[in-house]
């Protein structure tokens, strides 16, 4: 092998090596990874009233005065850190007050990049999901 041929190859292995590092960098706990946000009720809940959210540090405290089950009350796609946990706090229709916090970064099964994690409001708990949308609409993946 001549000399240039081999500072080539070296050259190529050097950037390979380094797009590797980098997207193992990516996947670190403060990463920011394109991914969506959405929350609703079910339909078996009807209506929920002062409802306040924490996700990650991109949604600290934040207020919904009211949602129902006709469709996501939130939904917000960008760059954002996956977060350890979920939380939420409710108030149902009968005035009981509800909160929970769901586990989120150590429950995902995969890479989230250009999906969505779903958080639906249930009568007195939350499930979360994976969802990927398809030609025949959102495909979900429970992990809480």
């Amino acid at each position: 092998m001549t000399a240039n041929r081999r500072r080539i190859m070296l050259g190529l292995l050097g950037a390979g090596l380094m797009s590797v590092l980098d997207g193992c960098a990516a996947t670190g706990s403060n990463a920011k990874i394109r991914h969506g946000l959405e929350i609703e009720v079910d339909k078996s809940v009807g209506r929920v009233v002062n409802i306040r959210y924490t996700y990650g540090n991109e949604f600290v405290n934040a207020t919904k005065p009211s949602a129902g089950s006709i469709g996501p009350m939130f939904v917000y796609i960008a760059p954002m850190t996956i977060p350890e946990e979920f939380e939420i706090h409710w108030e149902t229709q009968d005035g009981k007050k509800h909160d929970a916090k769901v586990p989120v970064r150590s429950r995902l099964p995969g890479s989230v990049e250009n999906k969505s994690i779903v958080f639906v409001i249930m009568q007195d708990h939350v499930e979360g999901y994976v969802a990927v949308s398809t030609p025949f609409g959102q495909k979900r993946e429970r992990f809480h």
